[in-house]
């Protein structure tokens, strides 16, 4: 292997990393180090010889510095992208988790979303829908064709790259309660109904009966929005590789 090879396969393997690092998994759990480095390796001994690169080598060490730099960032803003969808979904679960009652009494340690059983379970279910849309070999797709625009060794972002991190960070708010809107309307139906009950027959233990009702109804809606929440993801997850690509610059 040529020095100039070598030099592209740690480049490759650097952007892999990033994208790696913080790629979602199933159920939100992290990769362990060993894998990402075993993901990381084998995606660029795959590619090293196939993707544009760097015809020459930096010419001192703040150069290959800058170049591994760029590499990595470049990588974990791909990365970030793919994981914005994820954090809108954990975002949504613990709003309907807040809204039908299952939310615990706040504490010091906020809990993680591993830790509570719904955000856990669209988690997961957002884990299962992004390899059965294809949308991991959509990401892989945009991760070769990213050599395209920025070759390896030469790792730089797009003039509109800023503006598509900020757009995707707002559209996790916007994500999150497209999800949850249903369930966060029927809080506040079954809220207003038992208000005006409580006004009406001030003898009624209005709380005890709205929260079973809450949560019974709220039980109901969760059993039926599968097929909502689903439609949503995949949308998000067909558009992935297209959000990915924005961050680079065009040529």
């Amino acid at each position: 292997m040529s020095t100039v090879l070598l030099f592209t396969w740690l480049m490759i393997a650097l952007r892999a990393a990033g994208i790696v690092a913080i790629l979602p998994t199933l159920g939100g759990q992290p990769l362990p180090p060993a894998l990402r480095v075993a993901l990381s390796i084998g995606l660029a001994t795959i590619l090293y010889g196939l993707v544009p690169h760097a015809d020459q080598l930096p010419p001192d060490i703040v150069g290959l510095l800058f170049a591994v730099g760029g590499e990595v960032v470049l990588g974990l803003a791909m990365g970030f992208i793919g994981r914005m969808v994820f954090s809108a979904v954990e975002m949504g679960g613990r709003m309907i988790t807040q809204s039908i009652g299952l939310g615990g009494v706040p504490g010091v340690d906020t809990p993680r979303p591993g830790q509570e059983p719904l955000a856990s379970s669209l988690s997961t279910l957002a884990g299962v829908l992004f390899f059965l849309s294809g949308a991991h070999l959509g990401a892989l797709a945009a991760f070769a064709r990213s050599f395209e625009f920025a070759p390896a060794g030469l790792g730089r972002f797009g003039p509109a790259s800023a503006d598509v991190l900020i757009q995707a960070s707002q559209h996790v708010i916007e994500l999150g309660f497209r999800i949850a809107a249903p369930f966060i309307a029927l809080d506040f139906l079954v809220n207003l109904s038992f208000s005006v009950m409580g006004r009406a027959v001030p003898r009624m233990n209005v709380f005890i009966i709205s929260f079973s009702l809450r949560s019974l109804v709220g039980f109901g809606l969760l059993a039926t929005s599968g097929t909502m929440i689903a439609r949503y993801l995949w949308t998000e997850f067909d558009e992935l590789p297209i959000k990915m690509l924005e961050l680079l610059p065009l040529q």
